[in-house]
């Protein structure tokens, strides 16, 4: 009767060692990135990062599948999964994906393996992760060779550090809130959410820190000479600051719960108790669109669709083409490719 249970044990830790996230060295042949490299989006890592474009290809949190990490091409076909990690604040740069694992409490069982929270790595096939930071933290983003994050204890922001794309020379930077979401040209642009709501810009190679326009703003994304942001004093319209000219344009009167913009159109969740909606308009705020009626959040756009989620509902995903004809559809697909790997 021994050999049996000895069988199942045996079985049974091999299926789970399979299905864990198996932890390299940090500095397994590790390739440093230039100083040009963004991880992703402004607007995309506000969504919470579940998508990123690179290369022709979509790295992305799939809702269908308790958001483990998977790849696709950038038109939606080819659905593979990478990684069981439920993976969001996706980021990637060079040969390698960085993204945050939230841990999770769900599971029971001698096969259950619980995995560890924190700031992650692999190479874009998914394989060889490494875990670089252990501890809770929020707002990821990847500017040239370093990593930006919110560094959260008990739940209670901490302080705001960074460290090499190898986890290595980890470094705090500020005990104040800093959103590092937008970033270009190696500078990450931030409002300012402690002594003021300013225009900040912070070097990511000297981290020096200085003030580029005093308005009173929050989300801010620069693309060029605008800035765009939500309106702090207006009851968050959304404007564009132009810089060398400093003019400001209204570009909605509405309060907003968010936005993102993607090449020359912005897509925003209008907060109205009676009416709220996902709109869509050009950049210079004409040609304002109707996208779906409801609450939603979330949006993650690229350059073929744009994606976002129903507020407070899990497991359900839309998107419709980011540019275009406006065509809201489940993303399905995502859906099919889940269903596919649990299968087999």
């Amino acid at each position: 009767m021994k050999r049996p249970i000895l069988t199942t044990i045996i079985t049974v830790l091999v299926l789970a060692a399979l299905t864990a996230i198996v932890i390299y060295s940090r500095a397994d042949h590790y390739k440093a990135l230039p100083d040009e490299v963004v991880g992703n989006s402004a607007g995309n890592m506000r969504g919470d990062g579940l998508f990123c474009e690179y290369d022709g290809k979509v790295y992305f949190s799939n809702a269908y599948d308790g958001g483990a990490l998977y790849v696709m091409n950038a038109d939606g076909t080819e659905i593979t999964r990478l990684s069981s990690a439920a993976a969001k604040w996706i980021c990637v740069g060079g040969d390698y994906i960085y993204y945050y694992l939230q841990t999770s409490g769900n599971g029971t069982g001698l096969g259950y393996v619980r995995t560890i929270s924190g700031i992650y790595r692999c190479l874009l096939n998914g394989k060889k992760t490494v875990c670089l930071h252990e501890d809770a933290a929020t707002s990821l983003q990847l500017v040239g060779n370093q990593l930006f994050y919110e560094h959260y204890d008990n739940k209670t922001f901490s302080t705001f550090r960074t460290m090499t794309g190898n986890g290595e020379e980890e470094q705090t930077i500020s005990a104040l809130e800093i959103d590092p979401s937008c970033a270009a040209n190696g500078v990450i642009y931030y409002g300012g959410l402690g002594k003021d709501h300013y225009l900040h810009a912070l070097n990511a190679k000297t981290l020096n820190d200085s003030i580029l326009w005093a308005g009173n703003l929050c989300y801010p994304t620069v693309v060029g000479d605008y800035v765009y942001y939500m309106d702090i004093d207006h009851d968050y319209r959304l404007c564009r600051y132009s810089m060398s000219r400093n003019e400001i344009e209204i570009l909605c009167e509405e309060r907003l719960d968010f936005y993102n913009l993607y090449g020359m159109v912005i897509y925003y969740q209008v907060s109205d108790a009676d009416n709220p909606r996902l709109m869509r308009m050009n950049v210079d705020g004409s040609n304002q669109e109707l996208v779906a009626e409801g609450v939603y959040n979330r949006i993650n756009t690229t350059s073929t669709y744009t994606y976002f989620y129903p507020y407070d509902v899990d497991g359900v995903c839309y998107r419709t083409p980011t540019a275009g004809a406006i065509r809201v559809e489940p993303f399905t697909a995502a859906q099919e490719a889940a269903s596919e790997y649990h299968s087999k």
